[in-house]
């Protein structure tokens, strides 16, 4: 059997092709929701996606690794990914693509800045000074009290809150759950949600949309396959930064679908901000490689 850890340039071109397909699912949402409600687009794109992603959880270990003992655990990542999805779905349909892309770069931050009072993480000197940064970073972005400034901002900033929450309730329960719950059953909420409300907000799609639709709901459950897949071949710190390549994503979509470009204070802010994020990434490959010493009062982690 091979050992996926040993093939870390598989990891990164799964992570390339995750990041491209959320990309490309990113673009299409922002289309539909100048025409459908952002509940009924968040519905279809998870009746879409769901019977894949399924398929996938099924195949890493059968309908008992969908077994769980912690069934609030699932109803609290669902409200999680209800508040992502429906927070980054709306601001997308009032801001540019590569604007709301780069501000989700945010994401390491708050997962650092949360980890600490949630799950009692030591976070150093280190790691603060790059969380103060990356806030700058955002601060850039966001340009609050200026002309330009849109409330649409804060909105993906909530939902890269959200986020986090759920990346540190992945951490907390990891040990406990398998990958196949934490994964499908708050996309299953989804489903069930979109069910019982879309047809409130319901406009009746055309074939083209309908096929747009389809097509946003297979990519996004292609790219939570690949980037799972990435983080099985090859170390977090290694594969986590090509995230970023999500910029390079929506300039392209962003100005072929509607003529969208960066301003210099959008690239600007998410330069500190990746910069900032790439810190922390490295400043952990530290902290777990080198442990404390014993013979020390003070090891690594306290400035990490």
């Amino acid at each position: 059997m091979i050992d996926n850890t040993d093939r870390p340039g598989l990891g990164i071109a799964m992570m390339l092709a995750g990041i491209a397909a959320f990309a490309v699912m990113d673009a299409i949402i922002k289309w539909l929701t100048a025409d459908y409600s952002v509940i009924q687009v968040a519905a279809m794109r998870s009746w879409f996606g769901l019977p894949l992603l399924t398929l996938f959880a099924l195949r890493g270990g059968g309908f008992g690794a969908l077994r769980s003992s912690r069934p609030l655990v699932h109803v609290g990542r669902y409200l999680l990914v209800l508040g992502m999805t429906l927070c980054f779905f709306w601001a997308l349909s009032r801001m540019k693509l590569v604007d709301a892309i780069a501000i989700t770069f945010a994401a390491p931050i708050f997962i650092t800045a949360l980890s600490m009072p949630l799950l009692r993480e030591r976070v150093g000197v280190h790691r603060w000074l790059a969380v103060c940064a990356g806030f700058v970073g955002v601060i850039v972005m966001l340009r609050p009290g200026t002309g330009v400034f849109q409330w649409a901002s804060l909105v993906v900033l909530a939902s890269v809150v959200f986020y986090a929450s759920l990346m540190i309730t992945t951490r907390a329960f990891k040990a406990s759950e398998s990958s196949a719950t934490l994964m499908l059953y708050p996309q299953l909420g989804m489903t069930l949600t979109g069910i019982v409300v879309a047809p409130f907000f319901w406009t009746a799609p055309g074939l083209a949309d309908l096929g747009l639709f389809a097509v946003a709901g297979c990519f996004g459950s292609v790219g939570i396959m690949c980037l799972t897949h990435a983080f099985r071949l090859g170390p977090a710190a290694l594969i986590t930064p090509f995230e970023y390549s999500a910029l390079i994503w929506a300039t392209v979509l962003g100005f072929l679908v509607w003529g969208e470009l960066p301003d210099s204070f959008t690239l600007i802010g998410a330069a500190i901000v990746v910069c900032s994020g790439l810190y922390i990434i490295y400043r952990e490959r530290i902290r777990v490689v080198r442990p404390p010493s014993k013979l020390t009062s003070m090891g690594p982690d306290d400035l990490n």
